[in-house]
């Protein structure tokens, strides 16, 4: 009962007061170092239309151990995308296997268009019931598997892009303590090809 208070605690303040899931750092992407942060597996991917996908992301260089951690999920959501992809779920990756870490998310979904897709905005909540758990410092190659569809295109249409971005990552200690989980490689570029 009291995991359940607390989860409910945690998901309200996230989800209704989006001000605290914003970073407090600097968010100049060309300061923060390249090789380490939440980032997606890849940078580029070529998929094809009317189809269903899974990305990976993982965690490198954490610095400290990890109680909780929190992020968003852009997707459609760069000035030049198409609004081709629609968000399925997130889900742990192979990295937390522990049955104690709980994964929440909520999805703020936009205008759906025509084709079913929308920009979308994720808040994504991982947390370890373990008062004592946490992840240890280092890399962590399956931390998170985004799934997702890609709209069908009309026939004729050339190859078009869209994004799945992360922002707003932060994790920190089971005392509070802030780890920077920031990186400069938080966007994957989907090149959409039609059937």
């Amino acid at each position: 009962m009291n995991k359940l208070k607390l989860l409910t605690i945690v998901s309200f303040i996230l989800f209704h007061f989006p001000i605290v899931a914003q970073t407090t750092g600097n968010s100049n992407s060309k300061e923060v170092a390249t090789n380490y942060g939440l980032m997606f597996d890849k940078e580029i991917e070529y998929k094809v239309a009317d189809s269903s996908y899974a990305e990976v992301v993982k965690l490198i260089k954490l610095g400290d151990k990890a109680q909780a951690m929190q992020f968003r999920i852009l997707l459609n959501k760069a000035i030049d995308d198409s609004t081709v992809l629609i968000f399925n779920d997130i889900q742990k990756g192979s990295d937390l296997s522990d049955p104690g870490w709980s994964l929440d998310y909520n999805v703020i979904k936009g205008s759906v268009t025509k084709n079913g897709a929308s920009q979308d905005e994720i808040f994504v909540l991982l947390y370890s019931q373990n008062l004592d758990g946490g992840l240890l410092p280092g890399d962590y190659n399956n931390l998170f598997i985004v799934n997702y569809s890609i709209a069908a295109m009309s026939i004729g249409m050339k190859d078009i892009k869209s994004t799945i971005k992360i922002s707003n990552a932060e994790a920190s200690t089971s005392k509070g303590n802030a780890i920077d989980i920031k990186s400069n490689h938080d966007e994957i570029k989907i090149i959409v090809k039609r059937n």
